[in-house]
């Protein structure tokens, strides 16, 4: 089958919706799929291919469709950039769409759901958060896709609630290549090549740091869960990856006025895709956090890249008690804390490191991390649609 991904965005980048589409796109390519991924021309600080970027092998191919770039004049102001780049990048994909005829669009941005409708070719849309406005307009829209993909069950429970027929959708999380936990190097030249403390248990968190600009994601409460463990003596090592590095500067003395120090905790900025499983099989456990918040983000949108990734990398894993990771994960595959209670989570991690997960989590994990791999993932999303797509 002849798929085109439709992305929104500039691509590749460092930013959690790249990986993504990427995963997704080489994912359909393993399947036996002829897969392209067409892309707006916009301006980009990533002049890597999506390839060594990502560090996933070259099977399918990008296309830039040439149109006006907002973005390359100062003049364009605010958000602006962004509506107009959508304008014109509407433009040129329907001018391609009427030339090149695939057997099916992929698309996860309701940006571009319209005009891709509009062509009479199946889509699937794949949906990572929902409108504030025009939901009638949207409803009616996603309507005519093939199928709708839904990250979580209460993404899926409000669409009904606003009159989205139950059997155009279909639930989905993200995945997890599992390729990338195969022969990895030693664990004592990872160590190395971190600089990491040999004889202390290291307690991760691997994930940007925030979500839509913003939105925090629960950094404050584990610095807090760091802080406590020390004042009780409990001797671990806190290792948190990701970034933006503003964010990084203003946690690394967050965590320092809590009487943390560099021995304690380190903050370590992005890390190439293909050293991530790497990073995750040193660490003795994992952490997903959450803040105490009701923002849709924590209540019905996040299906987190990282939880995936920590599943596969065969480590216990603490996870804030949200409704969307209730999606993932049970009691059966990791233990649970109260979302914005440091207390919680660090009564959590000294749990685990104590070794008191019940019996059969370490299998469950394993059994959930290949139903959650990308291939198996999207060949249950294909063949909802095309059953030879199997």
């Amino acid at each position: 089958m002849r798929i085109t991904y439709v992305c929104h965005a500039r691509f590749p980048t460092e930013k959690a919706y790249g990986k993504q589409i990427a995963e997704v796109c080489t994912a359909c390519s393993a399947l036996g799929h002829e897969v392209e991924l067409l892309c707006p021309s916009v301006r980009n600080n990533v002049h890597e291919s999506a390839a060594a970027f990502y560090g996933l092998p070259d099977t399918f191919s990008v296309r830039y469709l040439h149109h006006f770039d907002p973005t390359a004049h100062w003049w364009v102001l605010g958000m602006l950039w962004f509506r107009l780049t959508m304008f014109f990048y509407r433009k040129s994909l329907r001018t391609f769409l009427q030339e090149h005829r695939p057997d099916l669009l992929y698309v996860r941005s309701p940006f571009l759901l319209r005009t891709l409708m509009r062509t009479g070719l199946p889509v699937i849309v794949e949906l990572h958060d929902l409108p504030r406005f025009r939901k009638k307009r949207f409803i009616q829209n996603c309507q005519f896709a093939a199928r709708v993909v839904c990250l979580t069950r209460p993404m899926q429970e409000e669409l009904l609630s606003w009159g989205m027929p139950a059997e155009k959708m279909i639930v989905e999380g993200d995945g997890v290549d599992l390729h990338r936990f195969e022969n990895l190097p030693s664990p004592q030249t990872i160590r190395t090549q971190w600089d990491l403390p040999a004889h202390v248990p290291i307690v991760g968190y691997m994930g940007s740091l925030v979500t839509r600009r913003n939105i925090e994601k629960g950094i404050p409460e584990l610095i807090d869960a760091f802080a406590l463990l020390k004042e009780r003596g409990v001797k671990v090592f806190g290792w948190i990856v990701g970034g933006p590095s503003l964010w990084i500067r203003r946690y690394r003395k967050y965590a320092q006025s809590q009487g943390l120090t560099g021995g304690e905790l380190r903050f370590t900025d992005r890390i190439a895709a293909a050293n991530v499983a790497g990073a995750l099989s040193v660490c003795s456990v994992l952490v997903y956090p959450a803040p105490d918040s009701q923002h849709p983000y924590f209540q019905r949108d996040t299906s987190p890249l990282k939880l995936f990734e920590y599943l596969a990398a065969d480590k216990p894993v603490i996870c804030a008690d949200i409704p969307p990771i209730r999606d993932a994960v049970d009691e059966q595959s990791v233990l649970f804390c109260e979302p914005g209670n440091a207390e919680s989570l660090a009564g959590a991690i000294t749990r685990a490191l104590a070794g008191k997960e019940q019996t059969g989590q370490r299998e469950r994990r394993a059994e959930l991390a290949l139903w959650y791999s990308w291939e198996n993932r999207m060949r249950r999303i294909l063949s909802s649609v095309s059953p030879e797509a199997q």
